[in-house]
C-alpha cells in the first residue's frame, strides 16, 4: 500500500467500521458482526435470521475480466433449489444450505404439493413485468423486450429467471424503504443462485441459451449499480469499492458477448445489442468550444502525468492516455444521442475498454484513475432518472473528493460543474412534467 492510499484510508477510519463479510442483518443495523457461522452472536441474541452474503457471484463475474478464459465449468447443480416456507414468505434455499436461515430458524413446513404456488416468486415476476421493465426501456421496442420477450425466455433458463427475481426485488427495496432489508436479502439470494447457474450455462453456450446469457449480462450490471444502496453497504465499503466492482463486471461482460453475439444478432434481442459498445465518435469536437478546449488540457494531463510517482512505469502513462481518449469518445457519443435507452451506451463503452492494471490503480486510489472516474460520472449523471443509478454518482463523487490529493483538486471542477448543471436540468424537467 503506497503512502497516499494509506493516508486516505487512515482519514476514513470511523469509530465503527463494518466488516465486508458480516451478515446482512448486522449491516442493516449498522453494528459490528462477529462473523460467527452459521449464525452470529448478535442475531442469536435477537433471535432473528442470520444471512451471509459476500456477493460471491458478482465477484466471480468481475474476476472474469482478469483471467484468460472465462469458461471454466463449475460443478453442475439443479436449476432451482427447494423453496421452504419461512417467516410467512417463500425464500429460496442456497445450495448446500450453509449460510442462510439455519441455526435457531423455524423448521420448514412440509414440501408443497406439485400444484402449490410460490407466491413470492410470482410477486417478483409480476413486479418485473409490470413495473421494473418500464424503468429499463424507454423506446417501445426495447420496452416490449423487457416486458414480454425476456421474461418468456427466462421460463426456459433458471439463471435468467433468478436474475429477474433479483433485480425486481432490488427495485421493490428501492420503492419501499420500510421493507428494504427484507427485499435486499431476497435479491441477494436470487442473484447468488443466478450467478452459479450462469457459469454452467456459459460453459455450454449455444444458440439455445444465447439470448438468456445476453439478457443476464445486462441485468447483472443493473444489479451491481443498485445493490450497494439497497444493502446499506455504501458507507461501510472501502473507498471506490463500488466503482471498482461495477467497472470490473462491465469489463467481464466483454467475455460473455463475443461467443454468442452472432446468435443474438439472429434472434429477437438484436435491438438490445445497440446498448453495447460499438463504434464511438472520436474524430469530432464538442458542441461547446470551451468543453473541447478543456478536454484537450485533460488529455495532456493524462498523457504526461504518472500520478507524481516516479516508481510508475512508462506503460502506466500509455494506459492513462488510452483511457482518456476513450473517455473523450464516450462523451462525444453521449452528446450525440437523444434521451432514451441508448443514452446508456457510452457508459459501457469506457468501462469495457479499461485495462485491468488501470482498475487496480483505481482500487489503490491513484489520482489519475480517480479523476477519470469523476469525469465518467458526468456521463452517468445523464441517466440519473433510472432507479438503479440513483444516488450512485453523488456517492462516488463524494468518495473521490475525499480521496483525491489537493494538487489534483482543480480537475474535479469541470465534472462537478457539469453534474450540477445536469441535476438542475433534470429537476426542471421533473417540475415541468408535474405541472403539465
Amino acid at each position: 500500500m503506497d503512502s497516499h492510499e494509506a493516508s486516505v484510508r487512515k482519514r476514513r477510519n470511523r469509530e465503527h467500521h463494518n466488516s465486508r463479510n458480516g451478515c446482512l442483518q448486522c449491516k442493516a443495523r449498522k453494528v459490528k458482526c462477529d462473523e460467527e457461522k452459521p449464525k452470529c452472536r448478535s442475531c442469536t441474541r435477537r433471535a432473528t435470521p442470520c444471512t451471509y452474503n459476500n456477493n460471491t457471484g458478482l465477484n466471480q463475474l468481475a474476476r472474469a475480466a482478469q483471467v484468460s478464459s472465462p469458461y471454466n465449468k463449475p460443478e453442475s447443480g439443479p436449476n432451482f433449489a427447494p423453496v421452504p416456507y419461512l417467516h410467512g414468505g417463500f425464500i429460496p434455499t442456497v445450495p448446500n444450505g450453509n449460510n442462510v436461515h439455519q441455526a435457531n430458524s423455524p423448521p420448514p413446513m412440509a414440501p408443497p404439493s406439485p400444484l402449490a404456488l410460490n407466491m413470492a416468486h410470482l410477486e417478483l415476476l409480476h413486479h418485473f413485468i409490470a413495473v421494473t421493465s418500464e424503468a429499463l426501456g424507454v423506446e417501445p421496442i426495447i420496452l416490449q423486450l423487457w416486458k414480454m420477450t425476456i421474461p418468456q425466455i427466462a421460463l426456459s433458463h433458471g439463471f435468467l429467471m433468478h436474475s429477474i427475481f433479483a433485480v425486481a426485488a432490488l427495485h421493490i427495496a428501492h420503492l419501499r424503504p420500510g421493507q428494504r432489508r427484507s427485499y435486499w436479502e431476497r435479491a441477494a439470494i436470487h442473484q447468488d443462485r443466478a450467478m452459479e447457474l450462469q457459469q454452467e450455462a456459459m460453459a455450454n453456450a449455444s444458440r439455445d441459451n444465447a439470448d438468456a446469457l445476453f439478457s443476464f449480462s445486462l441485468l447483472v450490471v443493473y444489479f451491481a449499480f443498485a445493490s450497494p444502496k439497497a444493502s446499506g453497504s455504501q458507507d461501510s465499503e472501502e473507498p471506490l469499492a463500488g466503482a471498482v466492482q461495477c467497472i470490473n463486471i462491465m469489463r467481464g461482460i466483454r467475455y460473455v458477448i463475443p461467443p454468442i453475439q452472432q446468435w443474438v444478432e439472429e434472434g429477437p434481442l438484436v435491438q438490445l445489442l445497440s446498448l453495447n459498445p460499438g463504434n464511438m465518435k472520436s474524430n469530432h469536437s464538442f458542441s461547446d468550444p470551451e468543453d473541447d478546449r478543456y478536454f484537450q488540457r485533460f488529455l495532456v494531463l493524462c498523457s504526461t502525468s504518472s500520478d507524481m510517482n516516479k516508481t510508475h512505469e512508462y506503460e502506466d502513462i500509455e494506459q492513462y492516455a488510452a483511457a482518456a481518449s476513450t473517455l473523450r469518445a464516450s462523451f462525444l457519443t453521449a452528446e450525440s444521442i437523444a434521451d432514451g435507452t441508448l443514452k446508456t451506451r457510452p457508459i459501457w463503452h469506457w468501462a469495457c475498454r479499461l485495462a485491468p492494471e488501470f482498475v487496480q490503480r483505481l482500487g489503490k486510489l491513484h489520482p489519475i484513475p480517480l479523476v477519470m472516474v469523476a469525469h465518467w460520472c458526468v456521463i452517468l449523471a445523464q441517466i440519473r432518472q433510472y432507479w438503479w443509478i440513483q444516488g450512485w454518482v453523488d456517492h462516488t463523487m463524494g468518495q473521490i473528493q475525499e480521496c483525491l490529493p489537493p494538487e489534483f483538486g482543480e480537475w474535479l471542477e469541470w465534472p462537478t460543474k457539469k453534474i450540477q448543471e445536469q441535476r438542475e436540468n433534470w429537476t426542471r424537467g421533473i417540475d415541468g412534467i408535474g405541472s403539465s
